[in-house]
């Protein structure tokens, strides 16, 4: 019933795109709008693309389960799967640096590694180029169609399994719409007389043309429309192939600008991703311009004679020069592949936060059986209370700048925690016996213990970590720490051992403590009377957290017991 329901949707959208009366040139003509207008229209449209960009990527990242996840993870394992769906997203995003960023999404959310989508983000970059088969292709009607239908579906939420798949097509209705905009806008700036002289003024300037190019896409940030905008310029006579072609090879390698700037906030393994799109635009950049040269000054028929040859009016030449760039530089990337993201793994490695989320026990078939997955789980769950003192040890001043942060294990604990909680739910689907069925309970309240358990160690290790307190208050925040340390690796024996003594020995440990910490308390202030406030909140701070980590170490001893 769901692939019948996605088949739809696709089938709709396909139907409405081909059945759109907005197939349309953006033509070169005489505009009334005034300057301020199409400089609003530009900066509109690259606000509203970028937004899209960003919606788009959250909605896809969501979406990491159920069909969706099966076909991406099956794409990532064929090449002729890779290059359709490279395809796919850059034609409809009208932009090879959005396929990156949406890959990188996909790579953040675990569906693909980044060695299977750069090769999408290659093929991506040649989708893209796909608009140019109709000569500054206009998809206004349609990408208005799709942002009301998947507007009115966000709202109402109906049905409700497809909610994700509105806020992605949403997503991509506001690129092919913010493209739409910053198109109109440049072409109307184009059509205007002082930019004619201006065009005029850089004929057979093949540098200029380049760096003209690259400026304008860093001005629109679309090298797409910089691309539609100079084939409509070279149909107009306005210059020739060969300016043609350096601008479309200097819109490239604005994106490669673009790409780098935007790629600020992206780490680790999605960071690779959005390298192999700047990869791309370095490499084809650097490729094609030195093949331009050797035509141009050797007399070698490449590019621009294969054009010629093709076309006879010039709009040909150039659509098949932009077509013939992209595709040409995909398919070079996908050969040298390996050895280019060899380079980039070395320069931009994964986070220490990603090493250390990856899983040792679980994977994807870890929930087809019960008992096994349930075994699996525990033996993850035991690996992350294992690391739990990593956090004590990495305040501790001897080991000081030896270990990653608390703040680092504790984000890799999140990851790793919503993995077990993931394959305990594909476990409560399955038909369970009595038996499995206890063990399932068991193991989820374990889970809910360990988590508990792994935010107060973190708590505790983050005051430790202040600067703010004084020598005093941090030699009894150093005792209780050492405290909790001895607790946590008495736990940690007597999991691993599973002998009877081992765990009386941590119930003794794990007694109720309240009145005393209490009493120390107060004897601590009394015997303090000037201590300053922040040290006050401090000690205050660390013996409740110590009481909790009893508590919760006391619960998770109990079902141990069981």
């Amino acid at each position: 019933m769901k692939k019948v329901q996605y088949r739809t949707v696709f089938t709709f959208l396909v139907t409405l795109l081909w059945l759109s009366p907005a197939w349309a040139a953006i033509k070169l003509e005489s505009t009334e709008q005034p300057a301020s207008e199409l400089f609003a229209l530009i900066l509109g449209g690259a606000g509203i693309f970028l937004v899209g960009i960003h919606f788009a990527g959250d909605y896809l990242q969501q979406m990491t389960s159920g069909t969706v996840r099966s076909i991406v993870t099956r794409v990532a394992k064929n090449r002729v799967g890779m290059f359709l769906w490279g395809l796919f997203l850059g034609f409809f995003t009208q932009s090879g640096k959005a396929s990156a960023f949406i890959l990188s999404d996909f790579v953040q959310a675990g569906l693909m590694k980044p060695r299977q989508a750069a090769p999408m983000v290659y093929w991506g970059n040649a989708g893209s180029s796909l608009i140019a088969f109709v000569s500054m292709l206009s998809v206004k009607i349609f990408a208005l169609l799709l942002l009301g239908v998947t507007a009115f579906g966000l709202t109402f939420h109906y049905p409700k399994k497809l909610v994700q798949g509105y806020g992605a097509m949403f997503g991509l209705g506001m690129i092919m719409f913010g493209l739409f905009l910053v198109k109109n806008g440049a072409a109307g700036f184009a059509a205007m007389e002082e930019v004619s002289n201006l065009v005029e003024f850089i004929h057979g300037a093949y540098l200029l043309c380049f760096i003209a190019g690259l400026v304008l896409t860093l001005v629109v940030q679309s090298n797409i429309a910089i691309m539609l905008i100079i084939i409509a310029m070279a149909t107009a006579g306005l210059f020739g192939l060969e300016e043609a072609a350096m601008g479309i090879f200097g819109a490239q390698a604005g994106t490669g600008i673009l790409t780098w700037i935007f790629s600020s906030h992206s780490k680790g393994s999605a960071r690779q991703v959005v390298i192999s799109q700047i990869a791309f635009d370095a490499i084809a950049t650097v490729v094609f311009v030195a093949l331009f040269y050797l035509e141009l000054w050797l007399g070698l028929p490449l590019l621009l004679s294969a054009a010629r040859s093709v076309s006879d009016a010039l709009s040909g030449q150039a659509i098949f020069v932009a077509l013939a760039f992209q595709f040409g530089a995909a398919g070079l990337l996908v050969l040298i592949r390996d050895p280019v993201f060899d380079r980039i793994e070395k320069q931009f490695p994964p986070t220490a936060t990603e090493v250390l989320s990856e899983t040792q026990y679980l994977h994807k078939n870890a929930a087809d059986s019960p008992e096994t997955g349930l075994l699996l789980v525990e033996r993850e769950q035991g690996r992350m209370l294992e690391r739990l003192p990593l956090y004590i040890d990495a305040v501790r001043e001897e080991t000081e700048g030896k270990r990653e942060s608390p703040a680092t294990y504790h984000d890799a604990f999140v990851e790793i925690s919503g993995k077990i909680n993931a394959t305990l739910s594909e476990i409560s689907r399955l038909g369970l016996n009595t038996s499995s069925s206890d063990e399932l309970i068991r193991v989820t309240k374990m889970q809910e213990q360990l988590r508990r358990f792994e935010e107060m160690v973190f708590q505790l290790a983050t005051q430790m970590s202040r600067k703010d307190i004084s020598a005093r208050a941090r030699e009894l925040g150093n005792v209780i720490m050492e405290s909790a340390d001895f607790i946590m690796l008495t736990a940690i024996d007597a999991i691993r051992s599973r002998e009877e003594g081992e765990i009386d020995t941590l119930e003794i440990l794990t007694q109720d403590r309240s009145e005393l910490m209490t009493k120390m308390r107060h004897n601590y202030f009394n015997s303090e009377m000037e201590l300053a406030e922040a040290d006050r909140n401090f000690v205050l701070d660390v013996t409740i957290l110590f009481e909790n980590v009893i508590q919760i170490l006391a619960r998770y001893g109990v079902l141990l017991k069981s």
